[in-house]
């Protein structure tokens, strides 16, 4: 039974440190929104790294990596409305980057807002994902905004 317990625990230390050691959100931009005071957007770019996507290096210096930008649309007291992500998979190195794959995730944490309209795309370097927030008073929309997040990949391996 020790040793039952022994191993589980050594699991969980292991799922905890790849965990944080992977969680490096990195702010790139808050932005006011001047149609709705007090409103802001605030968006990070992330690893999206677990055991079984971890970066790739191959031998001939290409590098396969998943990355994810998430725009979040807060109220004055920091709380998200809704939040739009773009994930992609970018191969780099050797003088150029390419995105292989894009993703998107758009979800409304508040029952005001409703989201519409997702979409991913991909075009060379760049992951590029899209959604349209409609807040609601009353059953009527009252306010309209489309959305879109931009992650592009260098050569070298610098996401923006």
């Amino acid at each position: 039974m020790k040793r039952i317990i022994s191993i589980a625990f050594s699991i969980l230390v292991i799922h905890t440190f790849f965990n944080i050691s992977y969680a490096t959100d990195q702010i790139v931009e808050k932005q006011v929104d001047t149609k709705n005071q007090g409103f802001y957007y605030e968006t990070v770019i992330e690893d999206e790294i677990d055991l079984s996507s971890a970066s790739l290096k191959t031998p001939n210096s290409i590098t396969t990596t998943s990355k994810s930008k998430t725009t979040y649309y807060k109220n004055s007291s920091g709380n998200v409305m809704w939040y739009v992500k773009v994930t992609g998979v970018f191969k780099y190195g050797n003088g150029s980057a390419t995105c292989t794959s894009s993703s998107v995730t758009a979800e409304s944490k508040n029952t005001a807002w409703t989201i519409h309209n997702k979409s991913a795309s991909k075009s060379g370097n760049t992951a590029t994902a899209k959604a349209t927030g409609k807040r609601h008073f009353q059953g009527i929309v009252v306010d309209t905004i489309n959305k879109t997040v931009t992650l592009k990949c260098s050569s070298t391996g610098q996401f923006s």
